[in-house]
């Protein structure tokens, strides 16, 4: 198992602590705080973002079922596991 950069492993604790925040405390409005906080995050470090799946997670937080969303959050983790391992691959070539 590859390790992650500490930039990597702090986006997806954000990315946790908003779906616990849907999920456990059905609390959508700080969960969109919490992701425009992290896309804030992300371009400070330099870190890629799928922008199109965090602005279709934004767009469908209010309407949306905790499962439907907690798939988009997952989808989003696994993109920025796939970009951190792209880049220590960069890196370290």
């Amino acid at each position: 198992m590859s390790k992650l950069s500490p930039t990597a492993l702090s986006i997806l604790t954000l990315l946790n602590n908003i779906n616990e925040l849907i999920v456990i405390s059905s609390d959508r409005q700080n969960a969109k705080d919490v992701m425009r906080a992290l896309r804030v995050y992300a371009n400070k470090k330099r870190f890629p973002l799928p922008e199109e799946k965090v602005d279709n997670f934004l767009s469908v937080l209010i309407d949306s079922k905790p499962y439907t969303l907690t798939s988009i959050i997952k989808d989003i983790a696994g993109d920025v596991v796939y970009a951190d391992a792209k880049n220590l691959n960069k890196t370290s070539s």
